[in-house]
C-alpha cells in the first residue's frame, strides 16, 4: 500500500550566481513498511529531496511538483499543519545529526522533548518513554542521563534515531546515518534501521553515497545524478543487473573483498556544475557509451523490467523505444 508519492518534484535555488537546479523532475513512490535506498554522489540532489519532503528548505528555494503523504499534498498544507506532521507522521535523522544534539541537555531529555511538545505528556512519563526508546535502539539505560559529549559517535547516532522515533512516524528519512562511523558501527546502525522498520511498521528512506552499504538493507534502490533519477528498481536488479552507466560505475567503484590486488574502478571526470548543467543527458560528459542522441535526451525512464527503470538511451534502444514518463 502506497505511503508516499512524489510527482515531478523540482527544487531550484535562487542564488546571486544563478539558478541551481538541485532536484529536477523526480517522481517516485514508497510503499508502507518499505526501505528505499536513495544513493548518488555529493551534489546529486538526494539530501535536497529529503528536505523537500520535510518542507525544511531555505527561503531561496523554489519548489514545484506534488508530494502526497497518505493522499495529502504536503506542499499545499499551511505551515502550522506541516509542523504537526513533522515528527508525528514524518521524521528525519539529519546528516551529522549525532553532532547536532544539544550539548547542555541530557540525552533522555532530548528524546522526551517531542513527546512533551507534541503530545502534552507529563515530563516524568515522557522521560520513562524516552528511556524505553533508548533501550530499543541499543542505548544502555545507564547512559540516559549522559550528556552528548560523554557518548561515542555510534551511541549519539542511536540517540538521534530514538528522537526521530519518539512519535512513531509512518516515514523515517535517514540522511547519511552512518557518516563518520567505523565499519562495524555502520553495519550495526543499518541492522537497527532494518529491525525498527518491522517493529514500527514504518517506511524508511536511507540517503547515502555508499551503494554497497545501503544495498544490504534496502528493498528498492533509487540512483540520482545531477538532480535526476538515473535508475530505480528492486535492489537485487539494480545492483546485480545495473543498466545506467552511472549505476554501473558506482558499483564498479566498490572494493571487492575477494580481490585485494585489483584496484576499484573510478568514474572519470567530475559531477557537473549545478549552475551550468549540460544539455541532454547530464552524465554524457563522463559516459564511455555516449552516442548521437544523448545531447538531446530528456531523462526519460525506460522500463527494463516490470519494476526496474533506467534513464538511458541504451535501455531505450534495447527495448525498441518503449518508455514510461
Amino acid at each position: 500500500m502506497r505511503l508516499l508519492e512524489v510527482k515531478s518534484l523540482k527544487v531550484y535555488f535562487k542564488t546571486q550566481a544563478g539558478l541551481v537546479r538541485a532536484v529536477d523532475g523526480v517522481s517516485l513512490e514508497i510503499e508502507k513498511s518499505e526501505i528505499l535506498g536513495l544513493v548518488g554522489e555529493s551534489g546529486s540532489g538526494k539530501s535536497t529531496f529529503g528536505y523537500a519532503v520535510m518542507r525544511l528548505l531555505p527561503k531561496n528555494a523554489v519548489v514545484t511538483g506534488e508530494i502526497f503523504l497518505e493522499g495529502e499534498d504536503l506542499l499545499k498544507l499551511p505551515i502550522e499543519k506541516m509542523r504537526k506532521i513533522r515528527g508525528e507522521k514524518i521524521a528525519m535523522v539529519f546528516q551529522g545529526s549525532m553532532n547536532s544534539l544539544n550539548p547542555i541537555m541530557r540525552v533522555e531529555d532530548q528524546v522526551a522533548e517531542p513527546l512533551i511538545i507534541h503530545k502534552g505528556i507529563d515530563e516524568e512519563e515522557a522521560k520513562r518513554t524516552a528511556r524505553e526508546l533508548l533501550m530499543q535502539v541499543g542505548v544502555n539505560p545507564e547512559k540516559a542521563k549522559s550528556y552528548p559529549h560523554e557518548l561515542s559517535g555510534g551511541l549519539k547516532q542511536r540517540v538521534a534515531i530514538a528522537m526521530a522515533l519518539a512519535l512513531h512516524p509512518a516515514l523515517l528519512i535517514a540522511d547519511e546515518p552512518t557518516t563518520a562511523l567505523d565499519v562495524m558501527t555502520q553495519a550495526q546502525i543499518m541492522e537497527l534501521l532494518k529491525t525498527l522498520r518491522v517493529e514500527y511498521n514504518m517506511s524508511i528512506i536511507i540517503i547515502s553515497h555508499d551503494i554497497s552499504l545501503v544495498s544490504e538493507v534496502a528493498d528498492r534502490m533509487a540512483v540520482m545524478y545531477a538532480g535526476k533519477l538515473a535508475e530505480l528498481g528492486p535492489t537485487n536488479e539494480v545492483v546485480l543487473k545495473p543498466v545506467h552507466p552511472y549505476t554501473q560505475g558506482l558499483i564498479a567503484s566498490v572494493p571487492k573483498v575477494d580481490s585485494f590486488a585489483l584496484k576499484p574502478a573510478s568514474i572519470p571526470g567530475d559531477p557537473p556544475d549545478p549552475l551550468n548543467l549540460p544539455s541532454g543527458c547530464r552524465f554524457m560528459p563522463r559516459c564511455s557509451f555516449a552516442r548521437s542522441g544523448c545531447e538531446s535526451f530528456d531523462g526519460t525512464l525506460f522500463r527494463v523490467s516490470r519494476d526496474h527503470l533506467a534513464a538511458c538511451l541504451l535501455a531505450g534502444e534495447r527495448l525498441h523505444g518503449r518508455s514510461v514518463g
